[in-house]
């Protein structure tokens, strides 16, 4: 059975995460691009989101027994399979997933237009994750 308080804390930190950077908004991407600072904010920012993430589907997988721990994008993908997730939200989070290691790791150049898109394009699928979770978390209440 999964931990009341580490679900809580998890989405607690998914939301923050989602807040900061919607606060890292607002230079045009011209200015982004320019600012070292702020790259490193917003990268940072984003590994950590999505870390919290894998966290939460790790920790649901393991405790409702979905099935073998795998890669963290087979944790998105039990979550999907249990009916936890949408098809869609899954598929963005494994992108999402992809996308951090390019960051954590430094697999060629960071693309900074990109990770500027990301930051004002796509944090809503991190609020449609985190929606998801908490709805399938009140069920189990229920």
């Amino acid at each position: 059975m999964v931990d009341d308080d580490v679900i809580v804390d998890k989405l607690r930190y998914i939301n923050q995460y989602t807040d900061d950077l919607k606060q890292m908004r607002g230079m045009s991407k011209e200015e982004y691009v320019k600012d070292v600072v702020m790259q490193r904010a917003v990268e940072r920012t984003l590994m950590n989101l999505v870390q919290a993430c894998i966290d939460l589907a790790q920790h649901i997988r393991s405790e409702e027994d979905l099935s073998p721990s795998g890669t963290a994008k087979q944790e998105m993908q039990a979550l999907g399979n249990a009916d936890i997730l949408s098809p869609e939200t899954q598929g963005r989070m494994e992108e999402a997933i992809g996308f951090r290691n390019i960051l954590a790791h430094r697999y060629g150049d960071i693309d900074h237009d990109v990770v500027y898109d990301v930051l004002h394009n796509d944090l809503h699928w991190f609020e449609q994750f985190q929606q998801e979770l908490a709805q399938w978390f009140q069920q189990l209440d229920s």
